[in-house]
């Protein structure tokens, strides 16, 4: 027996209950008997996403590593997105933003030799350069030229599903401009066949809530990542909110952007020195008790109530063994591991209460940036959380050899 998947933040959740997680084993349009592993898709959970025709595997494949967000990029990409998908995985996001456009160079190389008809490919927009004054920008003519350049680099005519970023900051001055004129664009882009289906993807729920009631023009799926954790379930709140919308919902980030492994969250990791402390705590539990916490962690998201698929984003093959392997079982724990899951839950976790990272004091973060060595990251100007994900991994990892990221964060808060 799974039990709750909350003791005490957000809302009571129940495992399996959900009718999101009902399996569909037929009509999947994307397993093909010459290219798949069969017996690896036999075990795979597939479900409908929202209202589409789109039935995704449980787990689908991110590849940030692709563009060194997290560090240097994996040795092996094509083995690893060939693998993924021939073992039962259909659905692969990507975008400009992961690397500046280094993740989509390198996954159109890896889908090459790959049919076209044995995945679904979510891409995004609105997101763009390593300027922190003006990191997203929602002009429709630079959404469809992002556009055109992605599907290019891809290799590819179309994509299953664009993605707009939502802006973490400074987004009240864009929300017209997504109404009057991104959308209208992506539509266009539609209408064209250029994309399937059109989505939203932030770590706001409230603000893609907001673009969905305002807008005249469908949206058929959301991206929200790091809200469908160990540190934080408050997607939950939201999902009676989609399925009333008949909207798919995708999960990113279960893993917390680092927060929730072993190795640890890389330096600009917007959570504060409390939640680091906290996580730390968590992870060193599940050492002393010979468990990976990255298991709990993918097997809670999987798991999760509401939520039609989960991106992983994967560094290497090893990597990827032990996720399909958690898939197939969908995501179910050994009883020592339930044990564990529950005491780091009550113990630990649960004291973060849902903690939000879009409050943080921006200038003070900033200056911490310049403190740890990575002064091109550091700004006083206003920007996304997530825009402080630099690929410079060389600055990085020698920042990284100076301190441990669970400690170094101790600048302001809001809250």
């Amino acid at each position: 027996m799974q039990g709750t998947l909350s003791h005490v933040r957000g809302v009571e959740l129940q495992d399996g209950e959900h009718p999101s997680h009902k399996e569909t084993t037929t009509d999947v349009k994307t397993i093909d008997p010459k290219f798949h592993s069969m017996d690896s898709v036999a075990k795979t959970t597939y479900r409908r996403l929202g209202d589409t025709d789109i039935i995704v595997s449980a787990m689908g494949l991110g590849v940030a590593s692709f563009g060194e967000i997290y560090g240097p990029a994996p040795s092996d990409p094509a083995e690893i997105v060939r693998t993924s998908l021939v073992n039962g995985i259909n659905v692969i996001d990507t975008g400009y933003w992961y690397g500046q456009r280094r993740s989509e160079a390198t996954l159109g190389k890896a889908l090459k030799n790959i049919p076209r008809h044995v995945y679904y490919l979510c891409i995004r927009v609105g997101r763009f350069e390593l300027d922190y004054a003006r990191p997203f920008d929602y002009r429709a003519d630079k959404i469809l030229t992002s556009l055109t350049k992605s599907l290019s680099l891809l290799n590819q005519k179309y994509a299953d599903i664009c993605f707009l970023q939502v802006a973490d900051t400074e987004w009240e001055n864009n929300l017209n401009t997504i109404l009057e004129e991104t959308l209208p664009a992506l539509r266009i882009a539609q209408n064209s066949n250029k994309i399937k289906y059109i989505g939203l993807a932030g770590y706001s729920l409230s603000k893609m809530r907001k673009i969905i009631d305002k807008s005249s023009i469908k949206i058929n799926v959301c991206l929200n990542y790091c809200r469908a954790t160990l540190m934080d379930n408050s997607l939950a709140e939201s999902i009676k909110y989609f399925n009333e919308k008949k909207i798919g919902v995708l999960n990113g980030g279960c893993f917390s952007m680092g927060m929730l492994t072993e190795q640890g969250p890389p330096l600009w990791h917007p959570a504060n020195y409390n939640t680091r402390e906290i996580t730390k705590e968590a992870v060193n539990y599940c050492k002393s008790k010979d468990i990976r916490i990255e298991k709990l962690s993918l097997s809670y998201s999987l798991r999760f109530p509401g939520i039609t698929c989960c991106l992983v984003s994967i560094e290497n093959l090893s990597q990827l063994v032990i996720n399909l392997t958690t898939l197939w079982n969908n995501g179910t724990l050994q009883n020592k591991e339930l044990r564990v899951l529950d005491r780091i839950k009550r113990r630990y976790l649960d004291k973060i209460e849902n903690k939000e990272w879009d409050i943080i004091n921006l200038k003070g973060y900033w200056r911490h940036l310049e403190t740890l060595g990575l002064p091109f990251m550091s700004s006083n100007r206003i920007s996304s959380m997530e825009s402080l994900s630099s690929n410079y991994t060389a600055s990085i990892a020698s920042a990284c050899s100076k301190c441990d990221p669970y400690k170094y964060q101790k600048y302001p808060r809001k809250y």
